[in-house]
C-alpha cells in the first residue's frame, strides 16, 4: 500500500493505492519506497489550462536567447501537428537520458532545467488538445534508476486502460509507438519502445475503455505498425497499482500539487 499526498494552498487529501499481485509491481514499489526526491510535482491533465501557454513560450524564449533554434511559438490556435513539430526540437537537444547531446551538456543547468521542462509543457498541452484524453497525473523523480524490465514484464502491457489506475510511466527520451500513432507524428525519428522502468508512474482518472472501443483502436493501432514496417517490443503501460480511496473527481481538481508519497 502507498498514499499519494495531493495539497493545495489550504488543504491536503491522501489517495490510497494498493498494488496489483506481479513481480514488476513488486520490484517498482521497490523503486517507490526508495524516497527519491519528486521532481514533477505538478503534472496534471485536463486539470488547469490557464498558464501552458505562457510558460511554453517563456521556455522557448529562453532556450532561444541561448542559442537561436526553436522557430515556432505555441498560441491559443495551436495544433497537434505544431507540437509534434516542437517536440522535435527537444529529441535534437537533449538526445539519450544517459549520454545526452553536446549542445545538451555544455549548456548552462538552467538552460538544460529549460529544455526539459519544454518537454513537459509540449505534453501537457498535447493532452487539452486530444479531446478523448481523460485527466490524468504524472509524478516523476530526481536522480531516480532506470532499470531493464525482464522478459515476463512485457506481457503486463496494455492499452486497454482502466479507471482510477496506476501505470509504470515512460522513461525514455522520444516517443513509444502509441503517441506516434495517437499524434499522427510525421516528424519524430526517435521511436523508442519502451524497455526500462523506474519509479516515475502514472494515474489514469478517466473511465475504463470500453471493449468495443478498445478492440478498434487495437485492430488500427495494428494496422498503422505494419503500414509503417515499425519495430516495437511493447504497446501502451504496464500497470502496477489501483486507487482504493473514495473520492470525487471535480473535488479533487482543486488540488494541483502532489506533496509526498507515502509507503506503508
Amino acid at each position: 500500500m502507498f498514499e499519494i499526498v495531493l495539497s493545495n494552498n489550504n488543504s491536503e487529501t491522501k489517495l490510497s493505492c494498493k498494488l496489483y499481485n506481479t513481480s514488476i509491481a513488486e520490484r517498482w514499489f521497490d523503486e517507490l519506497q526508495k524516497n527519491y526526491s519528486i521532481y514533477e510535482n505538478d503534472r496534471f491533465t485536463k486539470w488547469n489550462t490557464t498558464t501552458l501557454v505562457t510558460r511554453a513560450n517563456f521556455l522557448i524564449n529562453e532556450i532561444n536567447c541561448y542559442d537561436n533554434i526553436i522557430d515556432r511559438f505555441v498560441t491559443n490556435k495551436t495544433t497537434q501537428t505544431d507540437l509534434n513539430y516542437l517536440h522535435k526540437f527537444f529529441e535534437d537537444l537533449r538526445g539519450n537520458i544517459e549520454t545526452g547531446t553536446s549542445w545538451y551538456n555544455n549548456a548552462p543547468k538552467q538552460i538544460q532545467m529549460h529544455v526539459d521542462e519544454f518537454n513537459i509543457i509540449i505534453h501537457k498541452l498535447e493532452s487539452y488538445i486530444r479531446k478523448y484524453d481523460q485527466p490524468s497525473l504524472v509524478v516523476t523523480f530526481k536522480d531516480r534508476k532506470r532499470l531493464p524490465l525482464n522478459k515476463q514484464d512485457y506481457k503486463e502491457f496494455t492499452h486497454k486502460w482502466k479507471r482510477n489506475t496506476v501505470y509504470i510511466n515512460y522513461c525514455h527520451v522520444g516517443k513509444p509507438i502509441l503517441d506516434l500513432y495517437k499524434d499522427k507524428d510525421i516528424y519524430c525519428k526517435r521511436i523508442e519502445p519502451q524497455t526500462h522502468y523506474s519509479a516515475d508512474f502514472m494515474i489514469k482518472f478517466g473511465p475504463t475503455i470500453p471493449w468495443l472501443a478498445w478492440k478498434y483502436k487495437d485492430i488500427m493501432l495494428r494496422k498503422f505498425i505494419n503500414k509503417n514496417n515499425l519495430q516495437y517490443s511493447s504497446i501502451g503501460m504496464i500497470p502496477v497499482a489501483y486507487i482504493t480511496s473514495k473520492f470525487n473527481l471535480n473535488e479533487l481538481k482543486n488540488y494541483d500539487t502532489v506533496k509526498e508519497i507515502i509507503c506503508n
